[in-house]
């Protein structure tokens, strides 16, 4: 009698081993299933497009955003560059802010106003890079399309893609008319210490696009 007590014991014991042993390798499937189908969501609200411009001999930076754009052919995924690569962005011309009320009537009226196609910019990845750290975008505006390289900074702890290239209005889309306007309109406020008044052809551009994991 004493020895079936034991060895029920025994088994009783052997089998909450067993029990315990199992349970930590479900858990640790059942995180790995999790991890695998976790994906980055475009979070657009959160996604900003910047971009600066420069005046004056001395090249002093004036900075602004465009606040309402729409980001196209973004699809969830689980690496961030994947997404990448088939990206396009719509962005409205009328939206654009520097923070100055009189500057931006003038980039809208005196600018952009002078161009052909007045309401929208377009622009998309045309080829990323295998290594993910560099694309040619292809920007579409004053109905002239140009393709532009950029440089990209992939976060994935951050869950953040930024895009950093720069464009020339007069070598790429011969914008001659509308920046000469846009010039005139703003000649005062482009002197520099010199007494020289100057408006630089070149602008710089930052996208940056924010993710979610879902």
């Amino acid at each position: 009698m004493k020895k079936l007590a034991i060895l029920s014991l025994l088994l009783v014991t052997f089998w909450s081993c067993q029990n315990d042993n199992k349970a930590p390798k479900k858990e640790e499937q059942n995180s790995k299933e999790k991890l695998q189908t976790t994906q980055w969501v475009l979070n657009e609200d959160a996604s900003s497009i910047h971009w600066t411009g420069y005046k004056t001999t001395g090249k002093i930076p004036v900075k602004g955003v465009f606040k309402t754009f729409k980001i196209i052919g973004v699809k969830p995924a689980k690496d961030l560059k994947t997404m990448l690569q088939h990206a396009q962005a719509e962005i409205t011309i009328a939206s654009i802010f520097s923070n100055n009320e009189d500057r931006d009537k003038k980039l809208i009226g005196k600018l952009f106003g002078n161009m052909t196609d007045t309401d929208k910019i377009h622009g998309r990845i045309e080829k990323l890079a295998s290594d993910g750290q560099s694309a040619t975008l292809n920007v579409n505006m004053n109905a002239h399309e140009k393709l532009v390289p950029v440089q990209i900074k992939i976060d994935e702890n951050a869950g953040q893609i930024s895009l950093n290239g720069k464009i020339d209005l007069l070598k790429d889309f011969q914008a001659d008319q509308a920046l000469n306007q846009f010039h005139k309109a703003c000649f005062d406020k482009h002197k520099g210490a010199d007494g020289v008044s100057k408006t630089w052809s070149e602008v710089g551009f930052n996208v940056i696009l924010i993710f979610d994991k879902k």
